[in-house]
């Protein structure tokens, strides 16, 4: 060949490639020993977390606005005007007391509520719940909390036994229409009524929802999941309806009316993939995780399939489990103990607030608003220093935010004691106020991240619901102890007995509070018999016994397949070479 045909001849340039290299068709064997690693993979506070983090914010405008209403708003007296037997009238300004009930009896045909420039028309001026009917708003207060009560507790084991999402959207839907159809109410047993099953739903909702968030995340974002169930922005919300409304049946239209797209939102919400694991649906519980790691939510690109995830069950007896077994071993029973005296507790001095501090402000939509921004502040800086400062530890916000509260108590006890200050005084009010922020957006989210920690996946839901019908049983105990200890002759013992279950408690939570920041969360009972097995033993002795299970799954499985396959060639009469058909004398040739 010629140096010209030579240098004619094309040349062929290998150029090297750069990029994504090609794929392996087969998937490469993974093995998770636990639901945290799983969470890294679909990220722990995603794009999904976030929605379903603003979707209970948004939802709490509803929850609040029906389940507070008769707190502050639902009660606000107006003035009234009394027509006398000579048909002049007089005017008669709130609150009435014993004198201007008598003097009513006495003298007034017609009594009517006067609405010129009244801010609010709330069920006492509908209904003229005064004087013999006085304590009607409190019978309605103790009605709801009495559903919200049984709908916790049903809600915690329809949770735990048929999933946290199955009453999501209808639960939600018939919220709104109970709350809509309260505005029809003639009488206020029939509003009564109506609340009444309206709380209920919510007790069910608020207890599945609450599991399922803190079941979304890993411990270090579980705190800001808890402060989703915060109302800052539901009070203000609320506050900013009332004054738009002016009077209680157009505050429910336009509270629904704001709160109707959260059943769209509930429609997104995926079933807990740590409890579909935890009850062995493993393929459920993969088109969950995949969904979630999808390009439309968190967009991680990650994969599951039932081989993944096989080694974080354990295999143990799955029955219908119930209150009982919170207190089935000496570990659980002990822990259920000190949450029940911490959930009292929180509820007592929540209770001392809004029996002593609705005189803060003249203004019930104000005072609304107030108690809004009130509970802004806190839940922020708790949220950094829980992500950010390791040290800052569950029993240390346990116990801190306990002495805190007690001493402001035992300030206030010496104010009113020694007739310094009386109960309903500014200084006394702003006490209580300082103590009540410090109970709900402290005490009450570490409340909820101890319990999410301490009982299993199995059992959580009801842990909750136990928890909330708790809270709603000190609502009750408030009603009947702490309001008539005000306006009886030892206003002091109002405050006492917060004091002194405040001390209790603290004790009680020094001895036997463990420190659970960091700590995994369990899934099954026998991992609260023992402890989380990857604490017992190393990690890498755990993730060779998972793959090993796996491994063996595996060829279990591809031996099922030949015996099936050479069993049926066996029948249609060919003759195979397999391991798996019996051969004769006759065929060993």
């Amino acid at each position: 060949m010629s140096d010209d045909e030579d240098i004619q001849k094309p040349k062929t340039l290998v150029k090297p490639t750069y990029g994504a290299k090609k794929k392996n068709k087969t998937k490469d064997l993974v093995f998770y020993t636990n639901f945290e690693e799983v969470l890294q993979k679909i990220n722990p506070f995603g794009a999904y977390q976030i929605f379903c983090f603003i979707v209970i914010l948004y939802a709490s405008i509803e929850w609040a606005g029906n389940s507070t209403f008769m707190f502050v708003l639902g009660s606000f007296e107006p003035d009234w005007n009394c027509t006398l037997s000579n048909n002049q009238t007089e005017r008669l300004n709130a609150p009435t007391n014993n004198a201007s009930c008598a003097y009513i009896k006495k003298n007034c045909v017609t009594l009517e509520p006067i609405r010129d420039k009244l801010e609010f028309f709330s069920l006492v001026a509908q209904f003229q719940l005064i004087c013999d009917n006085a304590n009607v708003p409190e019978y309605i207060e103790v009605i709801m909390a009495g559903c919200s009560l049984v709908g916790s507790i049903f809600g915690g084991h329809m949770g735990d036994h048929y999933g946290r999402q199955t009453i999501f959207f209808t639960g939600q839907l018939l919220i709104i229409i109970t709350s809509m159809m309260s505005t029809a109410a003639q009488n206020w047993q029939a509003f009564a009524a109506i609340q009444g099953v309206n709380c209920f739903l919510y007790g069910v909702i608020e207890v599945t929802s609450l599991t399922m968030m803190m079941e979304y995340t890993s411990n270090k974002f579980r705190v800001i999941m808890a402060n989703a169930f915060q109302l800052p922005i539901a009070y203000m919300t609320i506050a900013l309806i009332a004054y738009l409304t002016k009077g209680w049946q157009n505050y429910f239209v336009f509270l629904n009316l704001v709160s109707s797209p959260l059943a769209i939102g509930f429609m997104l919400f995926l079933e807990s993939p740590r409890w579909l694991i935890a009850r062995n649906r493993l393929n459920e519980a993969c088109d969950v995780l995949n969904d979630i790691a999808h390009q439309r939510w968190n967009n991680t690109k990650v994969r599951f399939t039932n081989n993944d995830i096989s080694a974080i069950h354990k295999q143990e007896k799955q029955g219908f489990y119930w209150f009982i077994h919170l207190f089935s071993t000496k570990r659980l029973a002990k822990q259920s103990f000190l949450q029940i005296l911490s959930v009292l507790t929180y509820a007592m001095v929540s209770n001392t607030y809004l029996y002593t501090a609705s005189g803060l402000h003249d203004s019930a939509i104000m005072f609304t608003f107030l108690d809004g921004v009130f509970r802004l502040v806190v839940p922020i800086i708790i949220v950094v220093f829980d992500i950010f400062v390791p040290q800052f530890g569950r029993k240390i916000q346990f116990l801190g935010s306990l002495v805190i509260e007690g001493i402001i108590f035992g300030v206030i006890i010496g104010l009113v004691a020694s007739g310094t200050c009386t109960y309903d005084s500014k200084p006394i009010t702003i006490m209580i106020v300082v103590a009540t922020m410090i109970n709900d957006c402290v005490f009450w989210i570490n409340i909820v991240q101890i319990t999410t920690q301490r009982y299993p996946t199995v059992i959580r839901c009801i842990a909750f619901g136990t928890l909330h019908s708790i809270r709603h049983i000190g609502a009750i105990i408030g009603y009947l102890i702490l309001q008539p200890l005000l306006t009886s002759g030892w206003p002091t013992g109002a405050f006492v007995v917060p004091e002194a279950m405040i001390v209790l408690t603290i004790i009680a939570g020094y001895c036997f509070q463990p420190e659970t920041k960091g700590k995994a969360l369990m899934d099954q009972m026998i991992e609260a018999n023992y402890g989380r097995l990857e604490n017992e033993l190393p990690r890498a002795l755990i993730r060779l016994a998972a793959g090993h299970k796996v491994a063996q799954m595996e060829v279990r499985k591809q031996h099922r397949q030949d015996l099936e396959q050479a069993k049926a060639a066996e029948r249609a009469g060919e003759t195979i070479d397999s391991p798996w058909v019996f051969k004769g004398p006759e065929k060993q040739e």
